[in-house]
């Protein structure tokens, strides 16, 4: 690796540009471009460089040796975040597997064979997709390959299925956890001609808390303490278990369960948000109160001037501690329906709550149950991404566009490339059944020590550079201050 002609070439570029700044101080734009420019050049040749080193020390090791042959050498080019890196790439033929040829290089630093991206090249552009279309995610990166907006769709679905959860330091000690899940309807893709322009289909949110507090930022507003998402199309009963499997092994997982006495679900009362309760231990069903008030007051407008006394009435039987509450708030319902302007609504109500009377009483009269605020988590975590836009996705698109933004939340921006690096490992380990394989300790002592002797050489040359610089530098701002 020649690192003095790398060096040289960015000291070349990033003085000329300090020159033509000194020449034109007005134009600082053009310097930081140039910089940026010349800094990333810089990079990518140098990390090209240190893969080319890397593939040269392999091929001169005694392990190499008695393992492959030499079959061709290649040149590998990747897509990275500073621009394409181009290095060289042995491509071996196996001395004691018939017919078996492999790129050593790419199997030491864990590379699929037709990767185009390096790890932090491929996370930006996830980064990216989670908040904007896959076009313009395509754009993020310097590259002078093409990158399509279906090169970002295939690198969203080839996230892994199931990610890893969390797992806390040491198991918190709670007395009750919340849980609160709601859906987001995702229109659907379609490529032939005559399909049902409105089909969709739903992502589920399902998100736990420990307790509400008010936020120090917002006067008078909530924020809920150690959150964790899920979210994903988990569809029909055996997709129901397996979410609801999930957040109930990362509650045993993270916290102490035999301290904690109850684990509350709110929902909007859906078979799927119900079913929780069948998984999740310990764990009882609270009736979404945004939802319940929303058919309240639908029912109690269908009785026009009537509809003030009406819903006062209505809230009354269902807080009431009388034993016949249930069926006195059938009866009073019953009786709307003859007047009522829509009796549909009426009856909507009345589904609603009698078909959730325990979990509807429970979210009234029950001071530990906080209310459930699911509607907004599903804006901001899906519907911002999913379905606020007119835009169409597939299932598997949509499946990992769900995990991925749950991931965000979850784990912070700067871990997706974790993410990145698990979904990779988890593809190699399916295509092969195997645990890949084991990368070999090499000896690089002496291009280590090649490394120190020519920055060494580099230190010298640059001194010789900087005070003709410097004195170059001087004259141009006296020249220009003259000039003002």
């Amino acid at each position: 690796m020649n690192i003095v002609s790398l060096f040289d070439t960015l000291l070349t570029s990033i003085f000329d540009a300090e020159q033509r700044f000194f020449e034109n101080p007005k134009n600082f734009s053009e310097l930081e471009a140039s910089v940026k420019s010349s800094t990333d050049a810089f990079a990518a040749g140098f990390l090209g460089a240190i893969l080319s080193e890397m593939d040269q020390a392999i091929r001169n090791t005694s392990w190499r040796n008695g393992r492959y042959t030499i079959h061709r050498n290649d040149t590998r080019t990747l897509i990275s975040s500073v621009g394409d890196i181009s290095f060289d790439c042995t491509y071996y033929k196996s001395k004691t597997e018939k017919n078996t040829f492999t790129h050593l290089l790419e199997d030491l630093i864990g590379l699929e064979k037709n990767e185009r991206f390096t790890e932090v090249a491929e996370s930006l552009m996830l980064c990216e997709a989670l908040k904007t279309s896959y076009a313009e995610a395509a754009k993020v990166l310097p590259s002078k390959q093409e990158i399509t907006k279906t090169t970002v769709m295939n690198k969203v679905h080839s996230i892994a299925d199931e990610i890893p959860d969390k797992i806390y330091d040491k198991p918190r000690t709670v007395p009750y956890l919340h849980i609160e899940a709601d859906e987001d309807h995702v229109a659907e893709q379609h490529g032939r001609y005559g399909e049902d322009e409105n089909a969709s289909f739903i992502s589920k949110l399902v998100y736990l808390y420990e307790y509400r507090q008010e936020s120090a930022n917002a006067e008078g507003r909530y924020e809920l303490v150690n959150k964790y998402y899920f979210s994903g199309l988990y569809p029909g009963e055996e997709g129901n278990k397996q979410l609801w499997s999930r957040v109930n092994s990362f509650i045993e997982t993270n916290y102490d369960t035999e301290s904690l006495k109850r684990v509350f679900i709110s929902g909007d009362g859906a078979r799927w948000i119900k079913s929780g309760v069948t998984y999740v231990d310990n764990s009882v069903f609270c009736a979404d109160k945004y939802h319940l008030m929303k058919y309240v007051n639908t029912a109690a407008a269908q009785m026009l001037d009537e509809k003030d006394d009406v819903k006062k009435e209505l809230w009354h039987l269902l807080y009431s501690k009388l034993k016949n509450a249930r069926k006195n708030f059938d009866t009073y319902t019953a009786a709307m329906m003859n007047s009522a302007k829509k009796p549909e609504k009426i009856e909507e109500l009345r589904k609603y709550v009698l078909g959730n009377w325990s979990a509807v009483r429970r979210t009234l009269r029950n001071k530990l149950v906080n209310g459930c605020s699911a509607e907004s988590h599903v804006s901001h975590v899906l519907s911002d991404r999913l379905s606020s836009r007119p835009m169409g996705w597939s299932q598997t698109g949509a499946d990992r566009m769900s995990k991925l933004r749950c991931y965000d939340r979850n784990n912070g921006r700067a871990a997706i490339i974790d993410l990145v690096k698990y979904s990779r490992e988890h593809r190699h380990l399916e295509a092969t059944g195997t645990d890949g394989i084991v990368p070999q300790n090499l000896q690089l002592r002496n291009i280590l020590a090649e490394h120190y002797n020519q920055a060494e050489s580099y230190i010298e040359r640059m001194q010789a550079h900087i005070p003709y610089g410097t004195v170059r530098k001087t004259l141009t701002i006296r020249e220009k201050l003259y000039l003002l």
